[in-house]
């Protein structure tokens, strides 16, 4: 990261007094530019700033745990009331505060210990018992959550915060009517919540009421906190909260090297080779050189070498065992390597560092699915959607999970809801003609089929589904054409695949997985993600360390042995070198080409009279 010199400081500083501090998405802005410029405390202070005037403003809350995941800050609250506890350990106030700012900072597990510690000792303290039900949430301990906000219910049910967060807790307890009921109370407190209406379509889709679930999910797609204000609010993360891998605007000022940004420039417009040059030369700039290998692997996997990505990945791992963003990547390569116990370590791992990553839950949604845990796989994509509403991959493996189990009503309620979010592709336009086919509608699907392959010739998928529908309507020879055109594309049907996310536009095409694994699930597999999900780490502490370590290992053992095994290959060949005669080593020059030609033929050659028969053997290894 450039060093900020003492003028560029003080202007850059000057700005928290010309924004509107009363805006809160001025304030977030400023925080993000503040974070990119290295100004890590400043920006904490703008992004508490805007949470203070505005409680429900998630975008801001995101990038603040961003900052502390992304730096290894501490947040100054911590070390405040730290100081507090450790000079009267008896004093509730700072314990609640401590686990609060632990809560702020994403650390989960500290955060419940502190804040369970409050509760064990006062529990009237219902504020202290809000916060824990909302870590417990987190964590997805969701029964253990429910108990601690009823026991608060009586003094904070005037809180459309509050009744959004029970209806989430009661929705992933599949209390549906519950759900709905807590979700209306919160949405009569405050309609412009966009939390309680995104809950509350998924709620109505359940239960059937389609039309309803439509018109929440386009109130909570304009409410979205991401798109309030004249100017669009700003995340921290690689993606802009419509899920499109988009990158922050051009003009906030990055905190890495030239070479860094041009490196992961040239990665983004397909040009792989200048993509390396600068971020070879980036790793000798930036002291961060994790995020610089993350960027070179990312090139590798666009390239399709996902060896090459996994070893740089857990070569970032080895410079930052921290960074959830390699063991994500690290598992989405063991995934499609179908080493599925690392895919789920990794994930994990992932999952563990990094709670609110709607991306490793993607992953670890898609993995649960593959073994055999369903509910969880829905659970796991339901709970990633409420953090990245307009992510892709989550919203098209939701929608397979429903195609997959015949839920049709609803998986044409997600169409539409995917529609109003995204707009129009060839993947939405195959998906709804894949429905369509399911429900015998064969003229409606052979004319999405047609919209998808306007958007896109090659989307394999559509040919594939339009042969089907040829075929059920016995137009044989349409069936067999579309069928090849499909097969000369991509050699699989893949509409049923579930789609892997990477946090980023890596690939043109999104990553698909199957929907089952080639190979039965080893009890091993299951009890490791079964463990992860409901985050009982201590269990599974053995599997989760040294992921890099063993990585690396187990790629230079296989170098080796492949190593090995060639130098064997090739070993009978050099043993009959050096048996050969030494005038064996000088062979005559080649013969002109007619006379090769008559080699190759079988003709006899003449010599002084007298005639030989030619090996055409040894004549055509000599040529070769």
């Amino acid at each position: 990261m450039p060093e900020l010199n003492a003028d560029e400081r003080d202007v850059l500083l000057s700005f928290a007094s010309r924004v509107d501090r009363n805006d809160p998405g001025a304030l977030n802005n400023l925080g993000v530019l503040y974070f990119r410029k290295g100004i890590y405390g400043e920006a904490i202070e703008q992004f508490k700033a805007a949470l203070k005037i505005d409680p429900k403003f998630d975008l801001a809350r995101d990038n603040l745990q961003y900052l502390f995941n992304e730096t290894g800050q501490e947040d100054p609250d911590v070390s405040k009331w730290k100081k507090e506890v450790e000079e009267d350990p008896q004093n509730n106030e700072a314990l609640l505060r401590l686990g609060v700012s632990f809560q702020n900072m994403g650390r989960l597990e500290k955060a419940a210990e502190i804040l369970g510690e409050v509760v064990g000792g006062n529990p009237g303290n219902y504020m202290a018992r809000i916060h824990l039900g909302g870590v417990l949430k987190a964590q997805g301990l969701f029964q253990q959550a429910l108990e601690h906000y009823l026991c608060a219910g009586d003094k904070v049910g005037n809180s459309a915060v509050f009744h959004t967060d029970l209806g989430e807790i009661y929705y992933n307890l599949g209390r549906t009517d519950e759900a709905i009921s807590e979700l209306r109370a919160a949405i009569k407190l405050d309609a412009d919540y966009w939390r309680s209406h995104f809950l509350l379509s998924f709620a109505f889709g359940d239960i059937g009421h389609f039309q309803d679930a439509l018109d929440e999910s386009r109130i909570a797609s304009r409410l979205n906190p991401s798109f309030q204000n004249t100017e669009a609010n700003l995340a921290l993360s690689d993606y802009d909260r419509e899920g499109r891998g988009e990158r922050p605007s051009k003009e906030i000022p990055s905190l890495e090297s030239t070479s860094f940004t041009l490196g992961t420039a040239y990665r983004e417009r397909g040009y792989f080779q200048e993509a390396f040059r600068e971020l070879k030369k980036a790793l000798m700039d930036m002291p961060e050189k994790d995020r610089v290998l993350i960027e070179i692997g990312k090139v590798h996997i666009a390239e399709g070498n996902n060896d090459k990505a996994l070893l740089t990945f857990l070569k970032a791992l080895q410079e930052n065992p921290e960074n959830a963003e390699a063991y994500k990547l690290c598992g989405c390569v063991y995934h499609l390597q179908e080493e599925y116990k690392s895919a789920a370590t990794c994930y994990l791992q992932a999952f563990r560092l990094n709670s609110a990553d709607a991306d490793s839950m993607n992953n670890l949604g898609v993995l649960l699915y593959q073994v055999g845990l369903l509910e969880d796989a829905e659970r796991m994509f339901k709970k990633g959607l409420n953090l990245k509403l307009y992510s892709l991959e989550l919203n098209y493996n939701f929608l397979t999970c429903n195609l997959l189990k015949e839920e049709y009503m609803m998986a044409e309620n997600l169409i539409q809801r995917l529609e109003a979010f995204v707009g129009k592709s060839a993947m939405l336009y195959e998906k709804r003609a894949l429905l369509h086919y399911k429900l015998n509608r064969m003229t409606l699907a052979l004319f999405d089929l047609e919209s998808a392959l306007t958007f896109d010739r090659n989307h394999s998928d559509a040919l594939y589904l339009k042969g089907l529908v040829f075929l059920r309507e016995e137009n044989f020879k349409g069936a067999i054409q579309a069928i090849l055109d499909g097969s000369k594309i991509r050699m699989e049907y893949t509409g049923f695949h579930y789609c892997l996310a990477l946090g980023d536009q890596i690939k043109a095409d999104p990553i698909k997985v199957d929907s089952r694994l080639p190979v039965e699930p080893e009890d091993e597999l299951i009890e490791l993600l079964q463990a992860g999900i409901v985050r009982r780490f201590d269990k599974i502490k053995d599997a989760l360390m040294q992921v890099a370590e063993n990585g690396i290992n187990e790629i230079l053992e296989k170098r080796a042995k492949e190593n090995e095994d060639l130098e064997k290959a090739l070993a009978p060949a050099a043993e009959q070198e050096k048996k050969a005669p030494e005038n064996k080593a000088v062979e005559k020059a080649p013969a002109p080409a007619a006379e090769r030609e008559k080699r190759a033929s079988g003709v006899k050659k003449p010599s002084g009279g007298n005639e030989r028969n030619v090996d055409l053997l040894e004549e055509i290894k000599f040529d070769l």
